[in-house]
This record gives C-alpha cells, sequence and structure tokens, in this order.
C-alpha cells in the first residue's frame, strides 16, 4: 500500500506559490452579509429613532419636542452612517428603510398630539399643524442625503462614467 505523502508529490506542471492565495467570498456569503447587515440596521435605526418618543410622551411643547428628537435622530444618524460605511448599500438602504419607518411613526404621533387637543385631553401643541408632515419629510430627505454623500465618498465616479 502507498503513504498518501508519495501519491501528493508535486508534478511538473505545479505552480509554487510565494503565498497562501486569498479565499474570495463566494456569492452567497455576500448575499448573506447584506441581507444581514439591511435587516439589523433597519431595526436598529428604527429602534434608535422612536426610544425617546416611548419613554416621553409629551410632544406637545416644542422644547421637549426639539430634546426628544436630537435624543432620537443623533445615534440614528450617527449608526446610519456606520453601516454605510461597514455593509455600504445594504447599510445604507437598512438605514434609510428604519428613518422611513421612524418617520412615519413620527408623523402618527405628532397626529396624535393633535387628536387629543382637539378632543381638549391635552393643551394645543405650542407648534404649527405643518410640522406633522414637514419634520418627517425633513428627516427622511436628510437622510437619503447623508446615505447618497458618504457612498460617493466610498465609491467615487469614475472618470470614464462621467464622460459616457
Amino acid at each position: 500500500m502507498r503513504s498518501t505523502a508519495a501519491a501528493m508529490k508535486m508534478l511538473p506542471t505545479d505552480e509554487k506559490l510565494d503565498s497562501p492565495r486569498t479565499k474570495e467570498r463566494d456569492m452567497d456569503s455576500q448575499m448573506l452579509f447584506g441581507c444581514t447587515g439591511f435587516v439589523f440596521h433597519s431595526f436598529l435605526s428604527y429602534f434608535l429613532a422612536i426610544w425617546p418618543f416611548l419613554g416621553w410622551m409629551e410632544v406637545h411643547l416644542l422644547g421637549r419636542l426639539s430634546l426628544l428628537l436630537l435624543a432620537a435622530y443623533v445615534p440614528a444618524f450617527a449608526q446610519g452612517a456606520i453601516a454605510t460605511i461597514k455593509f455600504e448599500l445594504a447599510g445604507a438602504a437598512g438605514f434609510v428603510g428604519g428613518i422611513l419607518a421612524s418617520s412615519i411613526f413620527l408623523y402618527l404621533r405628532f397626529q396624535q398630539a393633535f387628536l387629543e387637543a382637539e378632543a381638549q385631553r391635552t393643551p394645543w401643541p405650542d407648534y404649527p399643524q405643518a410640522l406633522q408632515w414637514l419634520v418627517p419629510g425633513l428627516i427622511v430627505m436628510a437622510s437619503l442625503v447623508q446615505s447618497g454623500l458618504l457612498l460617493l465618498h466610498q465609491n467615487p465616479v469614475s472618470q470614464t462614467r462621467q464622460k459616457s
């Protein structure tokens, strides 16, 4: 019986490598990485954006509302930047998806404040009613701009693509 070492000797056509070959990720691994990044960052950005509004219900005062918006969206936008840098397009899409869902939540929370004021259960909010759609819209636009700028910074358009 022949030993395995004798059967595995190098052939004259074998190439000698100076360093081991780097392993490339296959398509399935890349898809799983992107999908996981998308789902994780969409849930995380959604949670970061709504948690202050779950703890503090007084959104009829402009001062309290501005503090809640800062406490919600500064961490969410920082997380979105990290997601876009690490996961590129999948992370950016997940971040924007979470911000879209949180903006719907914010719109409904504004609408609830005005409905409670009309029912005379709470004081009338000290900001105009147009903020209930303007603020969520601006937040979505800002998330799109941030993600787009970070993606362009990471992957600049080549000179050949700009000419065509």
